[in-house]
């Protein structure tokens, strides 16, 4: 399924931000996250990966909310700037895929409601204080599922 295609009528995005490609950086991304990766999430990447994108910023309905998915070269650059000591043990339990443009970031990993996406704050990355969003990418984006968890504190 085309996820860009049939995107949720919740979110609205620019079509401008949408690139195909990024195969190489995308084979590096599976080859470093420490948690299998949805294949969903994969052809995602494919769709909105290619040179010189950062990835779709989606806006909720009302416009007062961010859902930005990272292109693959972003979620990489993303991995460096959250490697340092303190974050270890997560980083070694989830892959980070996005974020809302604020404290939250979104990561595919095993919390207390199994595996899944979740979120937590960017300032405490753990799984502790992680909220389930939803199974898959799929179900967040096409079919909405966990979109407002996605978004609020």
């Amino acid at each position: 399924m085309n996820m860009i295609e049939n995107i949720n009528e919740r979110l609205t995005f620019d079509e401008d931000e949408i690139c195909a490609g990024g195969e190489k950086e995308i084979e590096e991304i599976i080859r470093v996250s420490p948690v299998p990766l949805p294949e969903d999430y994969i052809a995602f990447l494919r769709q909105i990966s290619g040179e010189g994108s950062y990835g779709p910023e989606f806006e909720v309905d009302d416009g007062s909310l961010s859902i930005w998915i990272w292109s693959a070269n972003m979620a990489l650059e993303k991995l460096e700037e959250f490697d340092r000591p303190s974050n270890q043990k997560f980083l070694c339990q989830a892959w980070m895929f996005g974020d809302d443009l604020g404290d939250l970031v979104y990561f595919f990993g095993e919390g207390k409601e199994g595996p899944g996406l979740y979120r937590t704050s960017a300032g405490a990355l753990g799984f502790a204080s992680a909220v389930k969003i939803s199974d898959t990418l799929t179900d967040f984006l096409v079919k909405g599922t966990g979109i407002d968890t996605a978004t609020t504190v």
